[in-house]
């Protein structure tokens, strides 16, 4: 069997009922921009994009049926500073958005909140640390950012799995 190539994450599609409400949400509530919106077939199609190096990150095509269930467990957004998750927390709850969670995970720190369908958004930042997952301690944002990251910093150091993430992934590279 030959080796794969180098590969990396290109693009997301998403089944949607109501595509003018979805496209509203990621444009409104996660900063996404509409590159192209056209008919594909029979679908309607959004596509969308952050990147400009990207046409597009996510296309959404309106083929989902009202009956039928999303079979998205999560769409994950990464960003560097824990400063960033808390913006994320933030402007999920001036749009009014219901179940907002903020978790430690220990490996990141993160901000779950679902989209208008029910697929779940995740926003994290990676720590330095790795600890066995899953991990899950929801975090108090009326803690100052420094606090959040201490209490996730001794936790994670006093885990029997605890390794300094950059050891975790020499190890994953190696094997």
């Amino acid at each position: 069997m030959s080796e794969l190539p180098k590969m990396s994450f290109g693009h997301l599609g998403i089944d949607v009922i109501d595509i003018d409400k979805m496209v509203g949400f990621y444009t409104d509530v996660l900063g996404f921009k509409v590159t192209d919106r056209g008919m594909g077939g029979k679908a309607e199609l959004a596509f969308l994009s952050r990147n400009p190096e990207e046409h597009h990150q996510i296309v959404m095509a309106a083929t989902r049926k009202e009956d039928d269930r999303t079979t998205i467990n999560q769409i994950s957004f990464r960003v560097d500073e824990f400063k960033e998750v808390r913006q994320a927390y933030d402007h999920a709850v001036a749009a009014g958005i219901e179940r907002i969670e903020p978790v430690d995970h220990g490996s990141a720190l993160s901000v779950y909140f679902p989209d208008p369908e029910g697929n779940r958004i995740e926003v994290y930042m990676a720590t330095p640390w790795y600890i066995a997952q899953p991990h899950r301690q929801l975090i108090d944002f009326d803690k100052t950012d420094e606090e959040v990251w201490k209490a996730c910093e001794d936790k994670c150091l006093a885990d029997p799995t605890y390794q300094p993430m950059d050891e975790w992934k020499a190890e994953f590279a190696a094997s």
